[in-house]
């Protein structure tokens, strides 16, 4: 049985503000790394053995200092970046309101939209599902794995683990919307993941 700690990153530029950020490599905010200075020793004494995280700088950052501190290497998998928007990258919902009104709305009803340049949920459902599949495929029944990804990547998962169908845009699914920092824990038990805990936030 392989136990997943799955962490949204800290908050990073443009998440306060509602920014479509998607795989834009931003940093973490002053907010942020303090974020990450409550998580950090919460996750000290639950036998993570393997540190996993999307490439992108904001999700690296917030699992580095377990990592770090139980001699630990940090391993990339570029199949936890949050979900590539394409011609919406970086905008607010106002200017893609503005820009695209008709694809807008059926995100904002749930629909899987494609956005040029980007992906759909679906691409990334099955990407993180995939990527999931493989960690515990390469992993003991001992083994804790402290994953660093992103809300929709770990909404994603989430889903998977709770034996719900994949959905055309995460965000609208009746899981709440994940904090930053949030731990979401899941266990892999011959091979049928099974969802734990969600959106645990106690350390903040």
């Amino acid at each position: 049985m392989t136990t997943f700690l799955i962490v949204r990153h800290g908050e990073a530029e443009g998440n306060r503000e509602g920014r479509f950020i998607g795989q834009i490599d931003v940093p973490l905010t002053d907010l942020g790394r303090n974020q990450v200075e409550r998580l950090a020793p919460t996750l000290m004494d639950l036998g993570v053995t393997r540190v996993v995280s999307s490439d992108l700088q904001r999700a690296a950052e917030t699992v580095k200092p377990v990592a770090e501190r139980l001699g630990l290497m940090l391993e990339f998998e570029p199949r936890l970046r949050e979900i590539a928007n394409g011609e919406w990258a970086g905008l607010m919902a106002e200017d893609i309101a503005t820009r695209w009104p008709e694809r807008f709305a059926a995100y904002r009803a749930g629909e899987d939209v494609a956005r040029d340049g980007g992906e759909r949920w679906e691409d990334v459902q099955r990407r993180v599902r995939d990527a999931m599949i493989e960690l515990a495929s390469q992993s003991t029944d001992d083994d804790v794995v402290l994953v660093g990804t992103h809300a929709g990547p770990a909404m994603a998962i989430a889903r998977w683990a709770a034996g719900h169908p994949p959905i055309g845009n995460v965000f609208t699914s009746e899981f709440p919307a994940l904090a930053n920092t949030s731990v979401s824990t899941f266990q892999m038990v011959a091979s049928i993941p099974r969802l734990i805990e969600y959106n645990r936030t106690h350390h903040l």
